[in-house]
């Protein structure tokens, strides 16, 4: 038994996928493989269920990734330690689309520029699929909506707080109803998030509760599309507030829904006890610095439509 058999057992079990696991190890799928099939071989085991997809672990895989694990994860910690000082290294960021169009950019920016030798990928996903992908390792840091508060594993700090608000084409007859009643806004097509947004779940469980029927015309994660759209005269949106920018203030009409909707948080959200090692770190000292406290001036906007 070797060292990288076992440690791509470990991150084919955590990914239930070889070919996940191959590219986290930047190693080829067939190599992945026979690591696996070696470490069946050796100790006459069978270690996955290869029939169902994803693959699942067998109960003898389970016993032997819990056997495994500290090896693995003192291993990793002892390469970051002795390895990759503060300016090597690589991780992954994840973050909701929009935040990476427009407000992780510059953060980006300036830690490239100051660790050129620190590999940063980003990527680019909705709430569900990033939750799974800081559970499952993929990720290493993710900027979204706070976890499930009944999850232990993963832990939250709080970045900024946004409002839900009312998109529509500019001097729609909606932004002179003060406030607006959602069940007079359902009177118009809807476009919305899909059903993997945080947002998207908030807004379709206040109408279910009013018992309103609404009409869908379009969904899509791309907020910039959602407002493309509105613009067009397509329907109206409803969304969060820091997904409005300049370059949209006389492109839309705007109003905030404060009194519907709650006020929602978007932090970094991580996997408790993982070891982020001294570039993680700093990255995330440099997201508090440039996003806490961000909020868009929606009373602006209203006071000129």
């Amino acid at each position: 038994m070797e060292l990288r058999e076992v440690t791509s057992f470990y991150h084919v079990a955590k990914l239930r996928s070889v070919s996940k696991a191959a590219k986290k190890l930047d190693l080829g799928q067939p190599t992945v493989t026979t690591h696996l099939r070696k470490l069946e071989s050796e100790f006459s085991i069978t270690l996955f269920d290869r029939i169902k997809r994803p693959i699942q672990l067998t109960s003898e895989g389970t016993g032997f990734l819990s056997l495994i694990t500290p090896i693995v994860e003192s291993v990793d910690t002892l390469k970051i330690h002795m390895d990759y000082p503060d300016r090597k290294g690589a991780f992954v960021v994840g973050a909701y689309p929009d935040l990476a169009l427009h407000h992780l950019p510059a953060t980006i920016q300036a830690f490239t520029l100051d660790y050129p030798e620190v590999h940063l990928r980003l990527v680019a996903r909705s709430y569900t699929p990033l939750i799974q992908m800081v559970k499952s390792g993929e990720v290493d840091l993710a900027v979204c909506s706070p976890p499930p508060s009944d999850d232990p594993t993963l832990e939250f700090t709080e970045l900024f707080q946004y409002n839900v608000v009312l998109m529509t084409p500019p001097g729609h007859e909606l932004l002179d109803e003060h406030p607006v009643q959602l069940s007079k806004a359902c009177g118009w097509p809807l476009i919305l998030a899909g059903p993997e947004s945080q947002t998207r779940r908030t807004v379709e469980q206040a109408l279910k509760d009013l018992g309103v029927n609404y009409n869908i015309v379009l969904e899509m994660d791309n907020t910039e599309l959602i407002k493309k759209y509105v613009e067009i005269g397509m329907g109206i949106a409803i969304g969060a507030d820091f997904t409005l920018h300049p370059e949209d203030h006389y492109k839309l009409g705007v109003t905030r829904l404060d009194h519907i909707f709650a006020k929602s948080t978007i932090g970094i959200c991580t996997l408790k006890g993982k070891f982020m090692g001294r570039a993680v770190g700093t990255f995330i000292d440099n997201l508090l610095v440039n996003l806490k406290g961000l909020h868009p001036d929606i009373e602006e906007w209203e006071d000129t439509i």
